[in-house]
């Protein structure tokens, strides 16, 4: 059952950071796009083409993007924190640990390096888990546009944070574990 449960989380984690990651580029394109239109409507009518420059305004409409900036917010600190949670969950992030362990001398000396990062790991994300869960709890402000509560946004901070603790914490037990285990060969 937690083999299917990691399974799921993993998925779900590495989707949800390739959707926000497309979420991104379409509005990066869209607001270039609606850029560039306006700039192609005004040059037309430095130019003297009032008519086509009004034919491409009718055609496509020179609408604000005033809202991009919260929805950009949005997205992107979600990207930055489920998408650290996802390469967590895969022990996908860059480690000078795995370089170290391989250098140290025996079995023990390997498991107590590694249990101590674990251990480390751990501490960290669960301090970062309880500032992050503050700030959660106790944010008040809304975004300008669309009144989104700031919350939102934090709550990727919590939840990737309690996500990474967890896999730490499952970290931590398995070295643990090859502490107790007898050395073979």
């Amino acid at each position: 059952m937690l083999a299917k449960l990691d399974a799921t989380v993993r998925h779900i984690l590495r989707w949800l950071a390739i959707a926000l990651f497309a979420a991104l580029g379409v509005l990066l394109l869209a607001n270039v796009f609606i850029r560039l239109m306006g700039d192609l409507t005004q040059f037309l009518h430095e130019m003297g083409a009032d008519g086509i420059a009004d034919a491409v305004r009718a055609v496509m409409p020179m609408t604000s993007f005033h809202w991009l900036d919260e929805i950009v917010e949005l997205c992107f600190s979600a990207l930055i924190f489920y998408g650290a949670a996802a390469l967590w969950a895969e022990k996908g992030h860059f480690s000078v640990g795995d370089w170290i362990s391989g250098r140290l001398p025996g079995h023990v000396s390997r498991n107590i390096y590694k249990t101590l990062i674990a251990a480390i790991n751990l501490a960290f994300l669960i301090v970062f888990f309880g500032f992050s869960l503050r700030l959660t709890v106790q944010a008040t402000e809304l975004s300008t546009v669309f009144q989104i509560p700031k919350k939102l946004m934090y709550s990727s901070m919590t939840i990737s944070s309690m996500i990474m603790a967890l896999y730490s914490l499952a970290e931590l037990v398995a070295c643990l574990g090859g502490l107790r285990k007898k050395p073979t060969g």
